[in-house]
Parts: structure tokens; sequence; C-alpha cells
């Protein structure tokens, strides 16, 4: 979500004055109150769809973002011409505006057995495991395909800048029947939450800019090693998680055969590049099957060339979050 949604022009001075920063936050929180109480009021499959329409009329007219959606598709289909690439946009910011919509509805989607399909491939998701997936259709609802497989399991969450709307969406992921963690300190989290029994969500198709510079769609992109580290570390499965919208406000969610290292005798650094790499290239089926509903909204590739090795890397701190 952005910084600022109606003062982003502002938002330099505004990060220099409280006062200002404060008031440009609460503008942009009654803006999301008021979608957000229309579509609480709207039959779930109607406000999806009206939130396709919502995202499709904002989302080109926040043109920063707009262009580093845009930036992003070309660098992943760099096939499509610049009116595939305005169309996949579009396409893209309705499938964010779906998501926003269907946030009051969380609940609705877990508690109705026919929104939720659920597909397990792995050969046993009893144990502690780290799910990892992408920013893709609504990633939310893969806590609530846990909680439908009685699989205790814990989030990482990332808040937004907006205190307002950060407390607005906590009230929202109540309903995914999963623990929230905050990512400030996430590998200690991480690790407690595993060691005490349940399994851990990550999305982490963004870009940290400590991580390791790994191919995703042919071009070098700075990923974080935590969650690889910690699945090798503590002797836990890594399996991928994919999330399909079906129609509307239904979807199917699959958990996948685990990703092992193809070198078992490697160290730990190049065993969690390898499953890194492995998930990247998951990560690259899923979008090409749907780019539409791939959230990609933050910047993902350096605008220059990155020189750094896949092979090599250093400490990786940096880690996505779950719910972002």
């Amino acid at each position: 979500m952005a910084e600022f949604i109606i003062g982003s022009p502002l938002r330099k001075v505004a990060r220099r004055h409280p006062r200002l920063q404060r008031a440009l936050w609460r503008v942009d929180f009654a803006l999301v109150w008021v979608l957000v109480k229309l579509f609480t009021l709207l039959p779930v499959d109607f406000a999806s769809r009206l939130g396709c329409r919502v995202g499709r009329w904002i989302g080109p007219r926040m043109k920063r973002k707009s262009a580093i959606y845009r930036e992003n598709f070309a660098t992943a289909f760099p096939e499509l011409d610049d009116e595939s690439l305005d169309r996949l946009t579009v396409e893209a910011w309705g499938a964010a505006g779906r998501v926003l919509a269907e946030y009051p509805h969380l609940a609705t989607i877990q508690g109705e057995a026919d929104r939720l399909e659920v597909i397990v491939r792995a050969p046993d998701l009893t144990r502690p495991c780290v799910m990892v997936t992408a920013h893709l259709s609504n990633w939310e609802v893969i806590g609530s395909a846990m909680a439908r497989l009685d699989i205790p399991n814990a989030c990482l969450y990332s808040p937004p800048t907006n205190p307002f709307l950060d407390a607005m969406l906590a009230g929202s992921r109540r309903a995914l029947g999963c623990e929230l963690l905050p990512r400030d300190k996430a590998a200690r989290l991480m690790v407690r939450t595993l060691r005490k029994g349940s399994s851990m969500g990550v999305v982490m198709d963004r870009r940290v800019d400590e991580g390791s510079p790994i191919p995703l769609f042919d071009k070098p992109k700075l990923s974080t090693l935590m969650p690889a580290k910690l699945a090798l570390k503590q002797g836990c499965e890594m399996v991928p998680v994919h999330v399909e919208r079906l129609q509307d406000a239904r979807f199917r969610v699959i958990f996948h055969e685990p990703i092992k290292p193809r070198d078992s005798d490697g160290s730990e650094n190049e065993q969690a590049l390898d499953l890194t790499r492995q998930l990247h290239q998951h990560f690259e089926a899923w979008i090409r099957q749907n780019p539409q509903d791939w959230f990609a909204s933050k910047r993902l590739w350096d605008k220059q060339k990155t020189t750094a090795s896949a092979s090599s890397a250093g400490n990786d701190s940096g880690i996505d979050s779950y719910a972002a």
C-alpha cells in the first residue's frame, strides 16, 4: 500500500513535518474507510467486482505506482508491446482493488465452503513447515486455508506506514485464523513459532535490499534467504503455496510438494541459494499463468544491471512479510 494516496505529491515534505504527515495519513484513512465500509455492506462477490472497477479507475491515476507496475511487467514480459503493457497494468490495478474490497469479507471467504478450494500435494503438513508464496490473487486467504486444514500457523505481518490503516486492516485480518507476527526481529519470532509446533507463512516475491541477487525472469532480483536458511536450520520442509482466483471471491489454494536442495552436501548458504532459485521458478510459472493477478507494486529490479553473481551471497537479514 502506498505511503500516501491522496497526498503522494507531498510525501517528501510530509516526511520532514510530522503534523503534515499525520494529516495526510488521516485523509488517506478517511478515503479507505469509506471504501471499506461500502464494500462491507455489499455481498462479497459484488464487492469484489466493484473493487476491481475502483482499482482500475484509481490505480492508473497514481502515476508513480503505475510506472513501477509497468516497469516490472516490462522486465518480466519483454515480448509485450506498449499497448499490452498498459492494458496489463490497468488489469493489475483491478486485481489490487479486489483484494482491498475482500478484506472486510475474509471471514465469509473462510466460512463458506465453496469459496476456498484447498489442494494438498505436500506429503505431510502436520509437522511445522515454512510456507512460501507470492503476491498473487488474494494471498491473504492462505491463512484461511491452513485454518481449514487445522494447521497451527503464524504469518509475518508488514504494517502499513499509516498507523490508522494498520489498525483497520488488522481488524479484518483477525478472520484469517493465524497468529500475525511483526516483521521486526522476524528471524527470532519465526524460530520460536516453528519450535512451538506452528508452521510459518511468508510472502517473498518482493525485493529485499539486504538480500542476494537471484534470477527472476532472467534478471537478478535481491531476495531474502532467510526462509530457506530457517527451514534448513530447523529441519523443516519449505512448501511453495499458490493462490489462484477462480471467479470473483472464490479461490484455489495449492500446497505444492516441498522443494529440497539439489546438492545435500553443499554449504548451508549454497543450499539456501538453491532453494530460493527453485522458489523463483515457481513464482515465474504462477505469474505467467495469470500475470494480471500479480501485485507488483514495488520496484523489484535495479534500474541498472546487477553486477553481483547469484552464486555469491553475504549475510542476508532481510525478509519480506506475509500480509503485505
